[in-house]
């Protein structure tokens, strides 16, 4: 036996829930990419339990197949058994950090997050502070966008939403799938501090942190694409975009959230005439941003991103569109590299929330 790994430990069962039928796989964005076993789910849990057992040692190629995974939950939408494979992952990265066994780059993230409270170590952020009823959760990548994020906030108050916001911290979810356990124990400590919630519903922008924040504080946090769509009626529309769009479904808001309807339902709303991808709502396709990739392994990240973009293509679709700013600017990335490929012009990708500033009055 080797050296014992307490966190995995407690995940054992799931490991051994894995019956290696291999549904996993056509699925996975990772082993779509690398053709091996070994980049698959269930070879991430057969790799899990050799540490478990100690008939593994953690060494680099072990490591990288563990750090590569994307954490799209499609593994766990396919598995008949419902192996919590994303859970088994994320147990052995906090178990292999704790051993040292990270990147430079995402340790980078780690220290900017813990020194400035933000992924970018920003110290000049702009917080939009104002009183409110609605808790509003922006998140660093939002923040980081200044002007976009002020469109955002009046969009929300021209359809009746009165947000409070504060000078908030970053969740810890970057932390989280990075594997940094001890350091988002402390980052949501801040954060609760920061962002001392109300009885009314919290609002973000962001999908990643919707389903961290619930994981949180044990309620209800409600994209505010879930709010628009409600509030949104055919009165508020006062110049519809009328264009052929393809969209985008993030990982996070539909197999972590659950919310596929609701940017559809907007989108037609103002106008858009949505030509669907082969894979969309809960089978949607990873963009090649999260799960820490971007920050672990930037080559695969673009070649998973350059799939996706290459599936919106051939729709046929005058431009993209998504509800999260990391497939966003991911996305952006592989348009560009899909044109300097096929010669054509880059498709355009846009954040749901622009269109709907440009359409509602």
């Amino acid at each position: 036996m080797g050296e014992k790994y307490s966190d995995l430990e407690k995940l054992k069962n799931e490991t051994l829930n894995c019956t290696m039928c291999g549904f996993c796989k056509n699925v996975c964005p990772v082993f779509l990419d690398v053709g091996w076993d070994t980049g698959s789910p269930r070879g991430r849990m057969t790799m899990a339990y050799g540490l478990i057992t100690g008939e593994l040692e953690p060494d680099d190629d072990l490591v990288n197949r563990i750090f590569q995974c994307t954490q799209c939950r499609d593994c766990w939408r396919r598995c008949p058994g419902k192996t919590k494979c994303p859970d088994v992952v994320l147990a052995a990265r906090r178990e292999l950090v704790r051993r040292g066994k990270t990147s430079a780059s995402q340790m980078a993230v780690m220290q900017n997050i813990r020194n400035t409270g933000n992924i970018f170590a920003d110290l000049e952020v702009e917080f939009p502070i104002q009183e409110g009823d609605a808790p509003l959760f922006i998140g660093c990548q939002h923040l980081s966008r200044t002007n976009s994020t002020k469109k955002n906030i009046r969009l929300l108050q021209s359809l009746g939403v009165s947000p409070r916001i504060v000078r908030e911290v970053c969740c810890g979810f970057p932390l989280e799938v990075m594997g940094f356990e001890e350091e988002r124990e402390k980052q949501v400590e801040k954060l609760k501090e920061a962002f001392p919630v109300n009885d009314n519903t919290i609002l973000t922008f962001c999908p990643g942190c919707k389903v961290h924040l619930e994981k949180i504080f044990g309620r209800e946090v409600r994209h505010v694409l879930q709010e628009i769509n409600e509030r949104l009626a055919p009165d508020k529309i006062a110049k519809p975009v009328n264009a052929k769009i393809t969209y985008h479904d993030p990982c996070d808001l539909s197999r972590g959230a659950k919310t596929t309807k609701e940017p559809r339902e907007i989108l037609k709303k103002i106008g858009c005439e949505i030509i669907e991808m082969k894979h969309v709502k809960e089978s949607s396709r990873c963009c090649g941003g999260g799960g820490g990739i971007l920050t672990w392994d930037a080559a695969m990240s673009d070649r998973l991103g350059l799939a996706r973009m290459e599936e919106a293509i051939a729709t046929g679709a005058e431009m993209l569109v998504t509800a999260c700013p990391t497939c966003e600017q991911s996305l952006k990335k592989a348009a560009r590299a899909a044109a300097d490929k096929s010669g054509a012009k880059p498709m355009p990708v846009y954040h749901i929330m622009d269109l709907l500033f440009r359409a509602v009055r």
